[in-house]
């Protein structure tokens, strides 16, 4: 399918804008209905387990990498999970899993999802992504440095993402 380019402060504007504007169970929603599609694509290719546990292992980190566990980011996540006919982990299940985790299982989980990026509907793939910075911003009105470079994956050289977390500020 033919790519096209996504920009990451178009999708944190966009999140950011959202946020401010819809209920808590709306922006959850919201942000579950902009992972489905993906989810579902990607599930047709890989499996739906592993494409679960890609999507879980993400939204896992992005949860606990600024170090504060933030209700709306659970209830969020929990809110995936019951589309996905997944349990959800509980509290202490997602900072065990985000402590047995590294840097790396992260990057490989997010490698998998870019490389299906051109196996899957171009739209799908973006509202992917930001469905993601949805997520982000699910807890609290902020974005987090160890979020930026979690998203920052996602994008590619087609794509515009600021080069730095100072940049992002910036532009942001």
């Amino acid at each position: 399918m033919a790519r096209t380019s996504i920009n990451m402060i178009d999708l944190c504007n966009l999140a950011w804008d959202r946020k401010s504007k819809l209920a808590p169970s709306e922006y959850y929603t919201k942000t579950k209905n902009l992972l489905s599609h993906a989810y579902v694509e990607c599930g047709r290719i890989i499996g739906r387990e592993k494409v679960f546990v890609a999507f879980q292992r993400v939204l896992v980190f992005l949860m606990l990498c600024d170090d504060d566990f933030l209700q709306g980011e659970y209830d969020c996540y929990k809110t995936f999970c019951d589309y996905a006919n997944y349990e959800a982990l509980s509290v202490s299940d997602c900072r065990s899993l985000y402590n047995r985790l590294s840097v790396d299982d992260l990057t490989e989980e997010i490698s998998t999802l870019v490389s299906l990026r051109d196996s899957i509907d171009p739209d799908n793939y973006e509202a992917m992504v930001q469905g993601f910075c949805y997520f982000c911003l699910s807890g609290d009105k902020a974005m987090d440095e160890n979020e930026y470079y979690i998203l920052r994956c996602f994008f590619q050289n087609c794509d515009y993402a600021p080069s730095s977390w100072d940049q992002f500020k910036r532009e942001w």
